[in-house]
């Protein structure tokens, strides 16, 4: 199978590429390309196309035609979610977990889609507890300035 030189080794996020003619698709390797979407389930490759091999693409929001597969690389589902942070949602587009995981649980929030807020915050839940640890920290140095000052 060639390589989709038109496709391969290219940036397309947030483009939609569905306009495009199947023939040039058809029974092709994409390699190291980026179609990622902002929107889940996306229709970005034009009706028609078959054959195509998605090799190492990141293929985050976009629905994946069906004769055509992907090897390597990604095809998650991700919408930003009432706590202002992006989540990886199920088909259904349901919450299932923060895409940065890690820092929730550093910070002490939620994993727990049912701990989204029901509207939408102004910021995100972890710009908030980011902010109310630096507050707290400033508060406490000062506190030991102010101690360290009285001594004198």
């Amino acid at each position: 199978m060639a390589q989709n030189e038109k496709y391969s080794y290219k940036d397309f996020t947030n483009k939609l590429l569905d306009k495009t003619d199947a023939a040039e698709w058809n029974d092709t390797e994409v390699v190291g390309s980026c179609f990622h979407q902002n929107t889940p389930k996306t229709v970005v490759f034009p009706v028609g196309i078959s054959g195509v091999k998605f090799i190492k693409c990141n293929l985050d929001n976009v629905v994946i035609p069906e004769d055509c597969t992907v090897e390597g690389g990604t095809n998650k589902l991700i919408s930003t979610q009432n706590d202002g942070a992006d989540w990886f949602v199920d088909d259904n587009l349901a919450p299932i977990e923060p895409m940065n995981k890690a820092e929730y649980i550093k910070l002490g929030l939620s994993i727990d889609p049912a701990a989204i807020p029901a509207t939408a915050k102004q910021e995100s839940v972890v710009q908030e507890k980011r902010q109310e640890l630096e507050d707290t920290l400033e508060a406490q140095i000062k506190a030991l300035e102010d101690a360290a000052t009285w001594r004198k």
